[in-house]
């Protein structure tokens, strides 16, 4: 049994009590052994162990029983976090065994479940990676986003996903992608379908990104495929809102039209995406309509501060309705200002990759206002010296 978790979970109850190592080991054993077993540089008997954690109030679970039991229990868990299946289900109970996990060899396990599914440690995990396990260690690199030493030492489907989103969320796009067609590679072998389905989304993401549109089409759609195999909806949902972007920035109107419709979702920048392709295509009423329908949906698909951005939600919109309401609108000084303040805000709040869909917009106010270096400067800014 791994008796370094021992050790440190008795330095650190000794520590929160204020005992001194003298006041914890009388009568026990030598200050020096104490020593050595809260280090992890000897392994006590199991009898002087016991009584350590006796003294200090710790109730340790370890009977065969309950070591059985719950080992599988957990396993079964781990399994489905690294085959990608959702572990929210898992909570209620986790919250229930807290004490007893807590109070045992399974105390890791708790500690990293728990910060998988809260997206935060509930105590501070460095201390204990000495006591890590293989598997624990994993996940806990996983955790910290230490994916170089991490892919060094495993090539599992999971970690070579989180690792791929990572890269893909710092601007890595190429890296990204060698990363996520491996894990596409690895999922498949695991049989892993969720896996293969998250590598499949954030490869059509990396593409948009590179603007390759072949491979977007090709990723986005077998997600799509994935998605409706394992009876995901939302995901369908978000997929399908995505290649419709894709589509939208590669001048293919009524192809991204055509996609949203066919799943509809209540969100706000859905119902914009959608206002927009109505907007291209002369469908004024509807566009509209649209617009109508996002003042109330809800914003997934932008985080941060929620008033932050329905506020810049609330410009995107606006910008809409100018082109719709006036045709003029490239000699409005107001639709000008709004759109720069909207861009400005955009870059702040978000990924480059919002500000690039207003590039052609900004290009389009600088050109009609005969403004050309700034046409220039922002095309330059945005494409050439944008994060």
């Amino acid at each position: 049994m791994n008796q370094k978790l021992q050790g440190i979970l008795i330095r650190r109850r000794r520590q929160e009590l204020g005992w001194s190592q003298t006041n914890l080991c009388a009568g026990i054993c030598a200050v020096s052994h104490l020593s050595k077993i809260e280090q992890g540089k000897s392994e006590g008997s199991s009898e002087v162990v016991e009584m350590l954690l006796a003294r200090l109030g710790i109730s340790w679970h370890q009977d065969p029983a309950f070591c059985r039991e719950t080992g599988d229990w957990l396993e079964g868990w781990y399994e489905r976090l690294f085959t990608g299946e959702d572990i929210s289900a898992m909570v209620p109970e986790l919250e229930a065994r807290r004490e007893n996990l807590r109070s045992s060899f399974f105390f890791l396990d708790w500690l990293l479940f728990s910060w998988v599914i809260a997206g935060s440690p509930p105590e501070e995990p460095e201390e204990f990676v000495p006591a890590m396990d293989e598997r624990q260690h994993n996940l806990y690199l996983c955790l910290t986003e230490q994916f170089q030493e991490l892919l060094r030492t495993t090539d599992q489907s999971y970690f070579l996903l989180k690792a791929g989103v990572q890269l893909y969320c710092c601007g890595k796009y190429a890296n990204a992608v060698s990363c996520l067609q491996r894990g596409v590679d690895r999922a498949c072998q695991e049989g892993s379908l969720p896996v293969q389905l998250e590598c499949r989304i954030c490869l059509g993401n990396c593409y948009s990104a590179l603007n390759q549109p072949d491979q977007i089409q090709e990723h986005f759609t077998a997600a799509i495929r994935m998605a409706r195999s394992l009876g995901r909806q939302d995901d369908v949902q978000v997929i399908s809102y995505n290649l419709a972007i894709a589509e939208m920035n590669n001048g293919q109107t009524e192809l991204a039209l055509r996609h949203l419709q066919e799943n509809p979702w209540n969100e706000g920048m859905y119902y914009h995406k959608l206002a927009i392709c109505c907007e291209r295509l002369g469908r004024k009423e509807e566009a509209l309509a649209a617009l109508d329908k996002a003042a109330d949906a809800p914003l997934e698909e932008l985080p941060g501060d929620p008033e932050a951005v329905r506020e810049v939600f609330g410009q995107m919109c606006r910008l809409v309705r100018f082109r719709l309401d006036d045709p003029n609108y490239l000699k409005n000084r107001d639709y000008g200002n709004l759109l720069i303040s909207c861009v400005h805000r955009l870059g702040e709040l978000f990924h480059m990759n919002f500000v690039r869909a207003y590039a052609a917009y900004l290009e389009e106010w600088y050109v009609a206002n005969r403004q050309y270096q700034k046409a220039y400067d922002v095309m330059r800014t945005i494409f050439l010296d944008g994060k």
